[in-house]
């Protein structure tokens, strides 16, 4: 029987010969594409670079505020109560000075209570402008003779123009270094 041919007025399909086996229908196979896979993968990519680049910026950083014994470089001004509008009585720029009162044992030079405890706890580029009230501290015990509360002015005699009088201070912190840094 060898080759049939099909009359194409009668029938739309293949003819097969009767002793071989008809073909297997064709099967579709369903390929997924990779790029919907490549396309998650870089919008998860994308997503998590943005989530971290938010959670650094808006994270607050660590600032190193100022602490007893610490250096501090700072521009302060300060001025008697009734000449505040003339030359201040003491004016330092850059100015280094160690944080600790007057008051500590073994410390010489130390800060007026009122300036140490206004120091504490700042950090570099706070600055602000603040009075003092008057004091008088003659037994140095650290309260006012006069109010008995904290001696936080100059009250010492040995404080010259500043004894016992309403002063103004302005200052702004530059930098700090820490009591406890090692300097390399």
């Amino acid at each position: 029987m060898g080759n049939l041919k099909r009359n194409p007025k009668r029938s739309k399909e293949e003819t097969y010969n009767n002793k071989e086996e008809p073909l297997p229908p064709k099967k579709y196979a369903y390929h997924k594409s990779r790029t919907s896979i490549w396309m998650v993968l870089i919008f998860l990519a994308i997503s998590g670079i943005l989530i971290i680049a938010i959670f650094i910026t808006f994270t607050p950083r660590e600032t190193e505020t100022i602490e007893k014994y610490d250096l501090v470089l700072l521009n302060y001004s300060i001025w008697a109560e009734e000449n505040h509008d003339y030359n201040p009585v003491i004016q330092m720029y850059n100015a280094t000075l160690n944080i600790s009162s007057r008051y500590d044992e073994n410390v010489e030079n130390g800060l007026i209570l009122g300036f140490y405890n206004e120091l504490l706890g700042k950090s570099v580029g706070y600055g602000r402008t603040f009075n003092i009230s008057a004091t008088v501290d003659l037994d140095k015990d650290r309260i006012d003779d006069i109010t008995n509360k904290d001696a936080l002015g100059y009250g010492f005699l040995e404080d010259g123009l500043l004894y016992n009088k309403t002063i103004i201070i302005n200052y702004k912190i530059l930098a700090i270094q820490k009591a406890n840094a090692t300097i390399i």
